[in-house]
């Protein structure tokens, strides 16, 4: 690149990482940078964030990009961040921190189905999705009921990223994507929905809504100092990650697909109206919407049974000085598709669809080996993800995949066979981190709008057709997947009272 090539900076501040990337104006990658997510030591159902912490974390991140050799801070044109949704994050009056409780936070399930069970259906109904207790609306109520001290300090509702953005800039907004969580049937801020709620306060504390591609200002000298971007640098409001993976990945357009296959899983359509499809979660997207349902434990599945009951595939690794996945890629590959009729749940972490839902093995009998168990939890997971898909957009004619499992072939071919229906993965790794730069450089002006930067940025890399000949036994796995599910209903329940006695006697 030449020093008058644009420079545009793509933040991602993910649950796991955070991840920040330099792209030219092709969308190429110049530089990378990745730190943890800092995390906070909390009770068991409780998983919060420190605004400072995460901030820190984010300019150290920024530094190291801007200090690589192929970047030139100087021809920094725009900026954009993602962050993971849902949660809650709140500002004082003074704007300092009021709570920062990420998506993966548990205390809040049930709050408005079991405590106000009259008024859940009439909040569904206006919404147009069921509050699962990791959204906003059940963190406020549980506040107002268990915290108040908390929640009548809430000036400004925020969302991981907004925390970001006005860090950046000093002023408070969100998105649309974000924004839409708190949407009535008119597409804006519903304040009945507050009301029926009894939190009435909350509404106030909603932020402006700023266009995702549009400026919601300026880097401070503050912020100019702790990360190197030059003051007065363009920033976008920005995306909520599930949709910066999609804007990444090129998805502009209604009947479009997408499943991110990362530590979570993520499901994706886009789509013309908020009434198009069924399940999922609706979100304001661009100049549509899109639906997204969430598997709260995707490649983490793999992560947790490799590193559990994978020595020897480990041990294989070190030996052959290759990384491990490599291993696991060979070991499933030689596995008959079906993996001799085992199927695995993935809910490890719970089910977005299923509260009590719990991870397993089906149909496990003595012969079976690890390498089958292994194939299963891959297909589990392709099976899950793809019957999302089928909710709410059955006629998708392909998918894109992308996150850290895109990178295996096997798995790629997987959706391609289970779905059935062809598979592109994006030449970009760290779709979210384009996603949120794409929409940087609109609010620079340096695209005239997504549908261009998407044409010049966006690449595919492999693409996978679906075989014919697994089609049956797929379609075979698919409904045994279902059927298991119809039948473990009751005994989560049962389990979830079995863990809690476990937990009372510890």
């Amino acid at each position: 690149m030449t020093e008058d090539d644009p420079v545009l900076i793509g933040i991602d501040a993910g649950l796991t990482n955070v991840t920040v990337t330099a792209f030219d104006g092709t969308g190429d990658d110049l530089a990378t940078a990745s730190e943890p997510t800092p995390t906070v030591e909390t009770p068991t159902d409780r998983d919060e964030q420190d605004h400072d912490r995460l901030w820190e974390t984010v300019g150290e991140t920024v530094t190291a990009v801007l200090d690589a050799p192929a970047v030139t801070p100087a021809a920094v044109a725009g900026v954009g961040v993602a962050g993971h949704g849902h949660g809650l994050y709140g500002l004082d009056s003074d704007g300092e921190p009021v709570c920062g409780i990420k998506s993966t936070d548990s205390r809040a399930i049930g709050i408005i189905d079991e405590q106000r069970s009259d008024v859940a259906d009439a909040v569904a109904d206006r919404l147009g999705w069921q509050p699962f207790g990791a959204d906003p609306l059940s963190l406020l109520v549980w506040l107002a009921e268990h915290d108040p001290a908390t929640y009548d300090r809430l000036d400004t509702v925020l969302f991981a990223k907004d925390v970001l953005t006005h860090r950046l800039t000093g002023e408070r907004s969100t998105d649309p994507t974000e924004g839409s969580v708190f949407y009535g049937p008119e597409g804006e801020y519903d304040r009945e929905i507050f009301e029926l709620l009894d939190v009435p306060a909350a509404f106030e504390t909603l932020p402006p809504v700023k266009p995702s591609t549009g400026s919601c200002g300026t880097v401070t000298s503050e912020a100019a100092a702790r990360t190197g971007l030059p003051e007065g640098t363009p920033v976008a409001t920005g995306f909520h990650d599930v949709a910066a993976c999609a804007l990444g990945a090129g998805l502009t357009t209604p009947g479009d697909g997408l499943a991110i296959l990362g530590t979570w899983g993520q499901s994706v359509a886009v789509l013309d109206s908020p009434a198009d499809g069924t399940g999922g979660l609706p979100r304001r997207y661009l100049d549509g919407w899109i639906r997204y349902k969430g598997l709260r434990a995707g490649a983490a599945c793999v992560e947790w049974f490799t590193e559990t009951y994978g020595a020897d595939w480990h041990r294989e690794a070190r030996e052959r000085n290759i990384d491990p996945h490599t291993v696991y890629e060979e070991t499933i590959a030689d596995v008959d598709p079906g993996s001799n009729g085992v199927v695995f749940h993935p809910f490890l972490n719970g089910s977005t669809d299923d509260p009590t839902g719990t991870g397993g093995f089906f149909g496990l009998r003595m012969d079976h080996t690890d390498a089958q168990m292994l194939r299963s939890i891959y297909e589990g997971v392709a099976v899950a993800q793809t019957n999302a898909l089928s909710e709410f957009a059955p006629e998708l004619e392909s998918i894109r995949l992308t996150g850290g499992g895109a990178r295996s072939d096997e798995w790629a071919r997987m959706f391609a066979d289970i779905a059935g229906r062809p598979v592109t993965v994006p030449a970009e790794r760290e779709t979210g981190a384009l996603g949120a730069a794409l929409c940087g450089g609109v609010a620079a002006g340096v695209y005239p709008d997504v549908e261009w930067a998407v044409e010049r940025t966006v690449e595919p890399a492999r693409r996978y057709e679906p075989n014919p000949d697994v089609e049956a036994t797929y379609r075979t796995l698919a409904t045994a997947f279902s059927q298991a599910v119809d039948g473990m209903r009751a005994p989560w329940e049962t389990l979830k009272s079995l863990r809690e006695m476990s937990q009372h006697e510890e």
